[in-house]
C-alpha cells in the first residue's frame, strides 16, 4: 500500500540520480550519427610576392624594383617560403692613386665605399623573407671571394652601423657580430639570424655608403682593376 508506494518512488528517484551523475547517453544507431570534418594548412609556395621596403618592412617599396638608381637587387619568391629578398647590387670602392710609400708601409689601407647611388634617398640593405608556418630558424652568412686578378689576398670588408627592422613586433633578426660585421675571404661568416623568429620581411639596413669599407694589406696592392663578390647564403635551420 502506502509503504510499497514510497518504496517505488524511492527506487525511481535513485534511478534518476544514478542516470544524471553517470552522464551516459546511449546513442540510437537509427537516429544518431556524426559527420566528420577536417581542415589542413601548408606553406603557400604558389603565391609569388615582391619584397617590401627594407627600411619599413611590410610597406611597399618606394621605387620600382627595376629602377637603376635603387641600390638593392630585388628578388621575388613564394609567400610561404624562405628566401633572400634584397641584397646590395654592388660595393663600389672607387679608384685610388697609390705610391710605393703606401705599399711598403706594412699596414692595412682602408677605403670607404663611394656612393654610386643616392645614399640620401636610399639605404643599402639585406632583407630576408620568411613566410613558413612550420619552421622558424634561419641564418644568413657572407663571404668575400678571391679577386679575379689573383691579388689583394687577405682583404676584408666591414659593414658598420647596421640596424635591424622587422615587419611584425618583437621579431627583429639578430646581427651576429653586433655593431660591425667583418666579411673575410678565408671563410663564411654569419651575418644575420632569426631571433628566434623573424617572420614576414626582416632587414639589416645601413644608411651611408661609407658604412661599408674595404681593408687591403698594403703589401698586396698591385696596379689595375680588381673585382670580387660578396657571396650571401641563406640557410634554413632545423626548427
Amino acid at each position: 500500500t502506502s509503504l510499497r508506494r514510497r518504496q517505488r518512488q524511492m527506487c525511481i528517484r535513485d534511478r534518476l540520480i544514478t542516470s544524471a551523475t553517470s552522464g551516459v547517453v546511449s546513442a540510437d544507431p537509427l537516429t544518431d550519427r556524426s559527420t566528420a570534418g577536417s581542415i589542413e594548412f601548408d606553406n603557400d609556395t604558389a603565391t609569388i610576392v615582391t619584397p617590401t621596403d627594407p627600411e619599413n618592412p611590410g610597406s611597399v617599396l618606394p621605387v620600382i624594383p627595376t629602377d637603376p638608381s635603387y641600390p638593392g637587387e630585388v628578388i621575388t619568391g613564394p609567400s610561404g617560403g624562405l628566401f633572400l629578398a634584397i641584397v646590395p647590387k654592388n660595393f663600389n670602392f672607387g679608384s685610388h692613386k697609390i705610391g710605393a710609400a703606401d705599399i711598403f708601409s706594412g699596414g692595412i689601407l682602408t677605403f670607404d665605399q663611394e656612393a654610386s647611388f643616392d645614399d640620401k634617398a636610399y639605404s643599402q640593405a639585406v632583407e630576408v623573407h620568411d613566410g613558413r608556418i612550420d619552421k622558424h630558424d634561419w641564418t644568413l652568412s657572407a663571404q668575400l671571394s678571391a679577386f679575379d686578378s689573383g691579388k689583394l689576398a687577405g682583404s676584408t670588408i666591414t659593414i658598420d652601423n647596421a640596424k635591424t627592422v622587422s615587419q611584425f613586433p618583437n621579431q627583429d633578426p639578430l646581427l651576429i657580430q653586433g655593431a660591425q660585421t667583418e666579411i673575410t675571404q678565408t671563410s663564411s661568416v654569419d651575418f644575420l639570424k632569426s631571433n628566434p623568429k623573424a617572420k614576414g620581411d626582416t632587414s639589416a639596413v645601413w644608411s651611408d655608403a661609407s658604412d661599408v669599407k674595404i681593408h687591403v694589406p698594403a703589401d698586396k696592392i698591385t696596379k689595375g682593376v680588381h673585382n670580387a663578390t660578396v657571396d650571401w647564403t641563406l640557410i634554413a635551420g632545423a626548427n
